[in-house]
């Protein structure tokens, strides 16, 4: 537990944490992973009198295809797949905190040389 003067919690640093990610070559050449983020349990500084941030959770999922002894790779990735209401605290001068990014699609294309 983090603390500062007067025995109160840090603030807006999550009490909790946990990050999760997952791969799995599926087929030859293709691959598909998963990472998953939680953050919870943030207090608000002395004074502040909005309500606790809430606790979220991120899901993003990754399918890449990579030929053997290519140099080239292509990927399609899913952040925040399940559309999660995300936020990280501010100041009072910004009273709804700092939204995260919902849901968005990326692709992408490597070439090593």
């Amino acid at each position: 537990m983090l603390l500062y003067q007067n025995d109160h919690h840090t603030p807006n640093a999550p009490r909790h944490k946990f990050y999760f990610r997952t791969d799995w070559q599926f087929l030859p050449d293709w691959n598909v992973d998963m990472q998953a983020n939680w953050v919870g349990t943030r207090y608000r500084p002395t004074g502040d009198t909005r309500p606790p941030v809430a606790n979220y959770t991120t899901v993003d999922l990754t399918l890449r295809y990579q030929q053997e002894k290519q140099p080239w790779e292509v990927g399609l990735s899913v952040r925040n797949l399940f559309d999660a209401e995300a936020c990280e605290p501010s100041d009072t001068s910004i009273p709804n905190d700092l939204p995260l990014a919902g849901r968005s699609l990326w692709g992408e294309v490597r070439y090593r040389f």
